[in-house]
């Protein structure tokens, strides 16, 4: 099942964001809870028989999203597809955006596996794009657009 955090999930994301200095990037708890109050982004919560994993979407201009954080905590067994397929569901269906775009690590093998296989669209590479354990990473860019969303769900494109 995928839901919306509540504040009780809070501080779990907080800790797996964490736990997790390779992938993830960390803006801390407080943060968190910002985003948590502000209906403009989202904070999904994976629960298959406990947390099993987190997305953290925020809004960056109208109509356009950024997916700051995704993670499962059992890898392999397609909790990342559920997860990645709820998240474009709250962020096209449920907040009407135009633009979902993120990054991965250049060598997120399993990431960048995961959002081409979801139909995102990679952009290019954002050459020392953040700090991993104080050395900068590239990262790759990735968005998916609101009519490739619908035309995967089999519905009509928005009209230009």
């Amino acid at each position: 099942m995928i839901r919306r955090a509540g504040p009780e999930d809070l501080a779990r994301v907080d800790l797996e964001t964490k736990a997790r200095p390779r992938e993830l990037l960390d803006l801390g708890l407080p943060w968190l809870e910002t985003l948590h109050a502000d209906e403009t982004g989202r904070i999904l919560i994976l629960d298959e028989e406990g947390f099993a994993g987190f997305a953290v979407v925020e809004q960056l201009y109208p109509e356009v999203y950024f997916l700051v954080n995704l993670a499962v905590t059992r890898p392999g067994r397609g909790d990342g597809r559920r997860l990645i397929r709820a998240t474009l569901e709250a962020v096209f269906g449920e907040l009407g955006a135009h633009r979902l775009f993120c990054d991965v690590a250049f060598d997120n093998e399993a990431g960048l596996k995961a959002f081409a296989r979801a139909g995102f669209v990679q952009e290019g590479t954002m050459r020392q794009c953040w700090k991993r354990g104080g050395e900068w990473v590239d990262c790759h860019a990735f968005s998916m657009l609101a009519d490739e969303w619908r035309a995967a769900q089999g519905g009509p494109s928005a009209p230009l």
